[in-house]
């Protein structure tokens, strides 16, 4: 079964991600080399297949954009 998370953070050679606002733990082995907390990630058979490099760009947007109308600043688009 296919599920989509947000990796949490890494705890040794464990990684958690939080998918349906529930922490999981998945192994740190065979995860993608680039993996970083915030990372969009697709699971897969009790594993982390792959990032979900177009999802994690749209939260990032988001994020900055949040944080740039918190601070008053111009959003460049």
């Amino acid at each position: 079964m296919k599920q989509t998370g947000i990796v949490d953070r890494f705890e040794g050679d464990t990684v958690v991600v939080e998918i349906g606002g529930k922490p999981m733990n998945f192994p740190r082995a065979g995860a993608p080399s680039m993996l970083a907390e915030g990372m969009v990630v697709v699971v897969r058979d009790g594993r982390i297949a792959e990032i979900d490099q177009i999802e994690t760009q749209r939260l990032e947007d988001d994020m900055r954009r949040r944080f740039e109308r918190i601070l008053g600043k111009q959003i460049d688009e």
